[in-house]
């Protein structure tokens, strides 16, 4: 009787490992709290998970995101710096997490941040040092992101995700930025390659503001074969003469919606090598409800009133993080599979003992189908308040100090949301960047998996 307790004991301990819920819907309260805005709330309510060891990444992260969401932009970098730290010191894999794993599912082994997540902590901390005017430090950031996806092809030589371009496009403005304009048009360059892949991986087209950058940026460089074939390839008019110099330019980025959420399916598949049909979990993405699709942003006061510009997409994040998803989704079967056809074989063993507790045996086999059932478990984590997507607007104005009107549309054109920024302050040939985030009420029961 003292070996089946311990057997029992063992195999509880192994079962509560795998927790109750998956970690996307422990989610629900912080987004509802952040489509109301109440920040302060959701910053409560995430940390309440900062004593899960093995999400701490996470935790980090979206407490980070929180805190730019409040405009705190120096303490969200301090908080998305802690990330980073944690995210190099997992990078390399543990080999007792690692058997962890395999003995009972892959959310007990510490997040360190998928791939793309890894590269846009970075591009959060640049944005966080635009808006507080630092852009040096901005270009640090951005400039690490290089490095992140030379680590990420090395690493994971499969993943589309081998080039971020908005990451790139940022880069650029922040050389003009410093009048370092052949930096600025050597990121413009690479931002149209990233731009290309994102239309084959991603169906994201070539935004149209980086065809001007392009044509402006070769013009002034005074390549003007470049520049003509830029302006035959994208059928545009050649820039004015205004002098750039005397303007100062609002970049206004949108924050929209929220990434897609991971949820957990269940499947069985056959193994040949084993004879075994074993139940496994997968994860697989589902998109968050969005109303938005674009934003429109108008300038009153000074000599610009009235001036307007409609955002363009950026980055498609939804996108970025299926695509991620479906690159891995292989060796996450392969290991899920491998998991269970392990418990089903321990669980088969079991069975076949022929000793003096051949009962108990029957019970113990049973219990450890039960945990090996209970324990598999997809691992559903992921930064979830990061957008959906990422858009941009851009308007030369004269210096001045403007209300901006910001507009958030739907596919129709339609109005969901109005909001007003008094006393935006535009200085000669520097950029103003100013940020919203915009997070819907998610409607009940309405879920959308692609």
């Amino acid at each position: 009787m003292a070996v089946w307790s311990e057997r029992c004991r063992v195999l509880l301990c192994v079962a509560a490992l795998s927790g109750c819920a998956s970690y996307s819907t422990s989610f629900g309260v912080i987004e509802r709290n952040l489509a109301l805005q109440q920040y302060d709330v959701a910053l409560q309510n995430i940390e309440q998970q900062s004593t899960v060891k093995h999400d701490r990444v996470l935790y980090l992260l979206n407490k980070g995101m929180v805190q730019r969401m409040q405009h705190d932009f120096a303490g969200s970098n301090q908080t998305l710096e802690a990330a980073k730290a944690e995210m190099e010191r997992l990078y390399a894999a543990s080999v007792s997490e690692n058997t962890l794993s395999f003995l009972v599912n892959d959310a007990t082994v510490s997040y360190a941040g998928d791939d793309y997540e890894q590269v846009l902590v970075h591009l959060y901390m640049a944005l966080n040092y635009l808006e507080l005017a630092q852009p040096d430090a901005a270009r640090v950031e951005a400039l690490q992101v290089d490095i992140k996806l030379r680590e990420i092809g090395e690493k994971i030589p499969d993943s589309k995700f081998t080039e971020d371009a908005f990451s790139r496009y940022l880069t650029g403005l922040i050389y003009e930025e410093h009048g370092e304009w052949s930096d600025a048009l050597i990121a413009y360059r690479k931002a149209y390659e990233a731009y290309q892949k994102y239309q084959k991986h991603y169906g994201l087209a070539l935004p149209d503001m980086l065809k001007h950058d392009l044509l402006r940026l070769t013009q002034r460089q005074g390549l003007s074969d470049e520049a003509a074939q830029y302006q035959k390839k994208f059928d545009l008019t050649p820039p004015g003469k205004e002098i750039a110099s005397q303007q100062g330019e609002l970049v206004f980025i949108l924050n929209n919606g929220l990434a897609p959420i991971k949820r957990e399916k269940a499947i069985s598949l056959f193994d040949p090598v084993s004879g075994i049909m074993a139940r496994i979990a997968l994860p697989y993405y589902e998109s968050r409800f969005n109303n938005v699709a674009s934003a429109r942003i108008r300038v009153s006061g000074g000599q610009a009133s009235g001036k307007q510009a409609t955002s363009e997409l950026m980055e498609d994040i939804d996108a970025i993080a299926r695509q991620s998803l479906d690159a891995r989704l292989p060796a996450i079967t392969a290991r899920s599979l491998a998991r269970a056809v392990a418990k089903t074989t321990a669980t088969r063993n079991m069975q076949r003992r022929n000793d003096n507790d051949a009962a108990l045996d029957l019970l113990g086999a049973f219990a450890v189908q039960v945990a090996a059932i209970a324990t598999e478990r997809a691992d559903t984590r992921s930064w979830l308040t990061l957008p959906a997507n990422i858009q941009l607007a851009r308007l030369s104005l004269p210096p001045g100090s403007y209300t901006v009107t910001v507009e958030l549309r739907d596919k129709d054109g339609q109005v969901v949301s109005s909001k007003e920024y008094p006393g935006v302050t535009i200085t000669q040939a520097h950029k103003t960047y100013l940020t919203q985030h915009w997070i819907p009420a998610q409607p009940a029961g309405r879920r959308r998996a692609k």
